[in-house]
């Protein structure tokens, strides 16, 4: 028994040291914050239906975030949001501007939609964000050869769609829609090149800033024949046509006029005779 009560009293004093020496567990500071209930997509409108709040810590809170779910209604989504995800400023417009594509156009920018199929939209992996450059194929007029160039460079996709159009046999179809961001002189380019011929996207890395279209010639239908055609030769310059041989102008000889004969009547005695007399310069 003695044995029992000592080991019951080391127990205690021990129990007693270690728990005197844990550190109390600080309270853990939180912050509400704003998050989607559902995905919001790109150019909506949030309502109070879309958004809720939960607790988050205060240490790790996004920058950017919204405590208050007013301060986030009839804000525009700039860049789509998913289910449980945090509403931060850097994805919504301000309170009040609208929504669809116009509150995500920066100033001096425009919004151009050309439309696509399979081949020409990269057969649908172009997305909001994307970075692309439009190829044209044409014929010049006078030129049998159809000739490929890069008309823009580097263009954002501002976003993705599908609209109805009638097919070949007059069905309604879906068309992909892709709109571009383009200040207003590309705007126009982009617009003259549709009706110029074929319009084609060309997906490029968004890292990769290099512009080089104009260091490169526009390819040509020779081009793709080049290993079995014999070159062409290059155009032989025209030569200027000779100019005509001055004329001098023709020189115009005077003869001096005849001189005047006159006729003289002699008497002679009883001869009588008639002789002619020239009339000298002197007299004229």
């Amino acid at each position: 028994m003695a044995a029992i009560l000592v080991a019951l009293v080391i127990t205690a004093i021990f129990y007693q040291i270690t728990v005197g020496r844990r550190p109390a567990q600080a309270e853990i500071a939180t912050k509400t914050l704003v998050v989607a209930r559902a995905e919001l997509p790109l150019g909506s409108v949030i309502s109070a239906d879309d958004i809720t709040v939960v607790e988050f810590p205060a240490q790790g809170y996004p920058q950017g975030g919204f405590e208050n779910i007013e301060d986030v209604v009839d804000r525009s989504i700039t860049q789509p949001i998913l289910a449980n995800e945090p509403v931060t400023l850097g994805r919504v417009t301000e309170k009040g501007a609208g929504f669809g594509l116009a509150p995500l156009i920066p100033e001096g920018y425009r919004a151009v939609a050309i439309a696509v199929n399979q081949v020409s939209g990269v057969s649908g992996f172009i997305l909001p964000g994307s970075k692309v450059d439009v190829l044209l194929s044409a014929t010049l007029t006078g030129d049998a050869d159809r000739l490929t160039t890069t008309v823009l460079e580097n263009v954002t996709v501002l976003s993705t769609g599908q609209k109805q159009q009638p097919s070949a046999n007059g069905q309604p179809e879906n068309v992909p829609v892709i709109n571009m961001l383009l200040t207003p002189e590309d705007a126009e380019l982009l617009t003259l090149a549709t009706q110029e011929g074929r319009i084609q996207l060309v997906l490029r890395n968004p890292k990769d800033e290099s512009e080089t279209a104009e260091d490169r010639a526009a390819k040509t239908s020779r081009d793709l024949f080049r290993k079995v055609l014999p070159p062409k030769a290059p155009a032989r310059a025209q030569a200027s046509p000779r100019p005509a041989p001055r004329k001098e102008p023709e020189v115009v000889v005077m003869e001096p006029p005849a001189p005047k004969i006159f006729e003289i009547e002699m008497i002679r005695g009883n001869k009588r005779s008639v002789e002619p007399i020239e009339q000298s310069k002197s007299q004229n």
